[in-house]
């Protein structure tokens, strides 16, 4: 009697979740941007517009569903699969893209007859993925003087399959995130320069390798001179973005969208929604990658699990770092690479593994959220 006396009290027992609680703030970032992305996959489409808005919403659902998978089970599934096989699985995807007929004069797509993947993106995840699990199993002892060769031939032989493909903006960004990686891990910044010094001449070589390279880096230092060849694409979007003004044309009011910026729901959708909702909604846009920028590496810092902390450092810096370079290629502050705009720009490889990422950092936020909570109660 005393003990049914004592539950009435205590009332019922919660159960506990199955689920791991996400970090809300990420989860409504996320919402908030997938829905304005379809919005404006849709504004940017000039005539075919309801085709490509529910081709992207397939490819919302597919990532939304990669994410919530991982965003609950990523950190069990790591401990099972090995980050050094993965990686040798995306070089396997990248040579069977090589070996792909060229599409556009590129071997970047594996056409798998229903839909084409990219695995230059799938790879740039599990890159950074490979990175993290490598550089937190350092001894703390040895990460002032670490021998980077290996993580640095990986690094190499993966940008390289994806340079043999015709692509420079996903190593370009990846050599970044690399190199932050390192130096988040302690690796002198004197060894950093030396490799990065080796860098160089394979770059130029690359550029000199393909004229049209070249050509994009004479319309980026003067586009105006080429704006009837290589530098009409860059010109068209100063003009979208000048004619955006502050508030923009609302949506759907673009004129430049009219065949007149080619890829402009591709890589050049930043232009159309400058045009669009104008300087104002775009720095709406900005701070919500800037705060994404914020929060993750706040996390990172955070973190109790040094491969955690790597792993969320390098997931947010390649996310927003792919924003704002995206951003500076449509305001002719970089040179023309073929990276598309994180949650905005037309296309399912990109989205998937962006919110396959994003699942990964609300999967280490949370793991990280209940260690946190089970050493208060021990406390």
């Amino acid at each position: 009697m005393k003990k049914t006396n004592l539950a009435r009290r205590r009332g019922p027992v919660k159960k506990k979740s199955v689920f791991l609680p996400l970090d809300k703030q990420l989860l409504s970032f996320t919402a908030i941007m997938i829905i304005a992305g379809l919005i404006f996959t849709y504004s940017s489409s000039a005539f075919d517009s309801m085709s490509y808005f529910k081709r992207q919403i397939v490819f919302d659902v597919f990532g939304v569903c990669a994410m919530l998978f991982l965003s609950q089970y990523y950190s069990a599934l790591q401990k099972k699969f090995s980050s050094v096989w993965m990686l040798f699985a995306a070089w396997i995807l990248l040579i069977w893209a090589l070996l792909q007929p060229a599409a556009a004069n590129v071997h970047r797509w594996i056409n798998l007859g229903v839909f084409n993947i990219q695995p230059s993106e799938i790879a740039k995840m599990v890159l950074i993925i490979y990175l993290a699990a490598y550089l937190a199993k350092l001894p703390e002892k040895r990460r002032d003087n670490m021998l980077l060769i290996t993580p640095l031939v990986y690094t190499l032989i993966t940008l390289a399959l994806i340079v043999a493909g015709k692509d420079l903006g996903i190593p370009a960004l990846m050599t970044a995130i690399a190199f932050a990686m390192f130096f988040i891990a302690g690796a002198p910044v004197s060894k950093l320069i030396y490799v990065f010094i080796a860098a160089v001449p394979i770059v130029i070589i690359e550029i000199y390798r393909h004229p049209y390279r070249l050509k994009r880096i004479a319309s980026f230092l003067n586009p105006e001179e080429a704006a009837g060849s290589i530098g009409y694409q860059l010109v068209h979007s100063f003009y979208a973005i000048g004619s955006g003004g502050w508030f923009g044309k609302g949506f759907g009011g673009s004129d430049l969208k009219l065949e007149y910026l080619p890829a402009a729901h591709t890589d050049f959708i930043f232009a159309i929604m400058c045009e669009e909702v104008g300087m104002i909604g775009v720095f709406m846009i900005l701070a919500a990658f800037l705060w994404l920028l914020i929060h993750g590496i706040r996390l990172a810092v955070n973190a109790k699990d040094t491969f955690n902390s790597y792993l969320m450092a390098g997931i947010t810096l390649c996310i927003t770092l792919q924003a704002f370079v995206n951003m500076c290629v449509a305001t002719g502050i970089a040179p023309t690479k073929g990276l598309p705009l994180p949650f905005f720009s037309y296309g399912g490889s990109s989205v998937v593994v962006t919110l396959a990422m994003m699942g990964i950092l609300m999967n280490l936020a949370a793991v990280e959220s209940k260690n946190a909570s089970k050493q208060a109660g021990r406390g």
